[in-house]
């Protein structure tokens, strides 16, 4: 590829680039590595470069580099070979450098033949074995290796790369497509290039609308509008199943962050429109099904108000800290407004906020901000319905709000 790194220093994944670095510090190199994670996170390309640097260490620049891809090379007569050429000496350099891709499809004979050749491998041979199923390889092989792990990419990461690449074709587009193109590449390097290469031709964005506006609107009860929602995906020609999972990456770490067992339910009902997707006939019938019985099943609860009490507004106080965690995954600005303002009054269902600047009390005003709000307390408290309320203080908390808007603003 056009822009695939050329050094360490180019690779795109942080972590990695600086596993190796410090590897290559020590004089000793490994005769062995295994370079492991998801697809397009820059494995090969890795490879390749160690292959040069061992080599450059030596100040050799024409390295015997082998490539074998044990996908269509997986049986034991193609590693018997390999052994037999391992015994070579390199013709040019220091080191012979062996890649083999997709390691975990050797057969089991192959594996323990490979085996063999590492656990008394030739001075000059150096082995770079990469694969993105690791569990599949025997334990005695991950053994013998230094191991590189590739994770997934962060958004940022892969918009860094993008911009690297949007600049060499001297192609204008904005950060927010990037970041757009970014999260449709499912934390893939090489996935989000051959993206942006496609919106460089055809001038078009791929769709992108936000998961977590359309689990508001499910937790809400809205059919109509969830319909809307989902009727708007499928006009923009938004991959659904892409979808799914950007929604259920949003309740995983929902799920993480506050331990609430009724996210379980949300992530099934995803889990269950994920499958049937890919075989019905209509690929937005799933979906409209999940929204459907999920308004057939929620039965309201009858709430009874009861009058303002000490005590219940210490239920709040009590579990605030608890609040502002459940909020935070969906929006760390209203985290960070929720701590400058103070509980004043809960009868059960409303809940009062005193709020204490007056542009705090508009954006926590705004509809998304006010649901996020009644959402998570009534997570925390368990309640079926909660309705926030806002008055505007006179006087200033005594909260440190330096810190808040910090959070805010950020």
């Amino acid at each position: 590829m056009k822009y695939r790194p050329q050094n360490i220093s180019e690779l795109d994944l942080v972590s990695a680039r600086e596993a190796l670095e410090k590897t290559l510090k020590n004089k000793n190199i490994p005769h062995a590595f295994l370079f492991s994670g998801p697809r397009g996170t820059g494995k090969t390309s890795a490879a390749r470069i160690l292959a040069m640097m061992v080599n450059k260490i030596e100040n050799c620049d024409t390295p015997d580099i082998i490539e074998l891809d044990a996908a269509s090379n997986r049986g034991i007569e193609e590693i018997r070979t390999l052994r037999e050429q391992v015994a070579l000496s390199p013709m040019s350099s220091k080191y012979k450098v062996y890649i083999i891709d997709e390691v975990h499809m050797l057969t089991t004979e192959a594996a323990n033949a490979l085996l063999k050749t590492l656990e008394e491998p030739p001075a000059h041979v150096v082995f770079v074995l990469c694969t993105t199923d690791p569990q599949k390889l025997p334990e005695t092989v991950i053994s013998r290796c230094t191991q590189i792990i590739f994770s997934r990419p962060s958004i940022e990461e892969i918009v860094a790369k993008l911009k690297l690449v949007a600049k060499g074709e001297k192609y204008k587009i904005n950060p927010e497509d990037l970041e757009l193109i970014a999260i449709e590449a499912k934390g893939s390097f090489r996935d989000a290039i051959k993206i942006l290469e496609q919106v460089i031709v055809t001038g078009i964005v791929p769709k992108s609308n936000d998961p977590q506006g359309f689990i508001t609107l499910l937790r809400a009860n809205d059919t109509k509008n969830s319909l809307k929602f989902i009727d708007n995906l499928v006009s923009q020609g938004v991959n659904l199943r892409s979808f799914i999972e950007r929604c259920v990456e949003v309740l995983r770490l929902e799920l993480l962050e506050t331990l609430n067992k009724n996210i379980l339910v949300d992530i099934e009902r995803f889990e269950t429109a994920y499958e049937q997707v890919r075989i019905t006939a209509v690929p937005q019938l799933p979906l409209e099904m999940m929204v459907i019985k999920n308004a057939s099943t929620s039965v309201p609860v009858p709430v009874t108000p009861v009058t303002v009490t000490h005590g219940d507004i210490q239920i709040i106080l009590d579990k605030w800290n608890e609040i502002l965690k459940v909020v935070r995954p969906f929006n760390h600005s209203i985290e960070g407004l929720l701590r400058s303002t103070k509980p004043v009054g809960f009868d059960g269902v409303n809940l009062t906020l005193e709020v204490f600047y007056k542009f705090h009390m508009d954006k926590l005003s705004e509809d998304k901000c006010r649901k996020i709000v009644e959402d998570g307390v009534a997570t925390v408290l368990e309640s079926p319905k909660i309705v926030l309320k806002l008055v505007l203080g006179k006087s200033k908390p005594k909260e440190d709000l330096a810190q808040a808007a910090e959070t805010i603003f950020k």
